[in-house]
């Protein structure tokens, strides 16, 4: 699935496992983090729609879904490209799942042919998810990010989230750890 957006702050999340019932919510350090994004893409286990309800306040919501995840149309689809100023973004949760890539940990990805024929085209950046643990790195060129979980990080990884920033037809990644004061 190709979708165009017209962002240029772009909130990456996934992992959250959002079930309020169950004690796990958007804690108010992270909401206010999230300031100023023009778009949040999650990438899996999301948990409850109610968790991607409070994201839509702030700002539209896309992505792809997760073992975790209740049925949502901004969610349902298994891999997704989203297009925005020539710079082609592709979504996934499990990349094993998906044939993206071979491992997870430590990342073996699959071929550049391989990504290309799943993501019906060659990518500026791959997002995926399903580990935890924030990552980022470049491999020929292209942004490989991984944005942790801002609120059930995996063993030693910080509560984190990534932030792209699009402009001038480049794209930029960070990880951001959510630390309390």
């Amino acid at each position: 699935m190709t979708d165009a957006i017209h962002a240029r702050a772009i909130v990456v999340l996934s992992d959250c496992h959002i079930h309020p019932a169950k004690g796990v919510d958007w804690p108010p350090l992270a909401l206010d983090a999230f300031t100023g994004a023009d778009l949040f893409v999650t990438l899996g286990d999301m948990g409850e729609r109610v968790g991607l309800d409070t994201l839509a306040r702030l700002a539209p919501v896309i992505g792809v879904r997760g073992r975790d995840d209740e049925d949502d149309p901004r969610t349902a689809a298994r891999l997704r490209v989203l297009e925005a100023d020539g710079l082609r973004i592709g979504c996934v949760f499990d990349p094993v799942e998906a044939g993206v890539a071979l491992q997870v940990e430590p990342p073996v990805w699959s071929p550049a042919a391989k990504l290309r024929q799943l993501f019906d085209g060659p990518l500026d950046a791959l997002l995926w998810a399903s580990t935890h643990a924030p990552s980022i790195e470049r491999i020929d060129g292209r942004l490989q990010l991984n944005p942790g979980s801002a609120t059930l990080p995996g063993k030693n990884a910080p509560a984190s989230f990534a932030r792209l920033t699009l402009s001038a037809g480049a794209i930029a990644g960070e990880i951001v750890s959510l630390r309390t004061p």
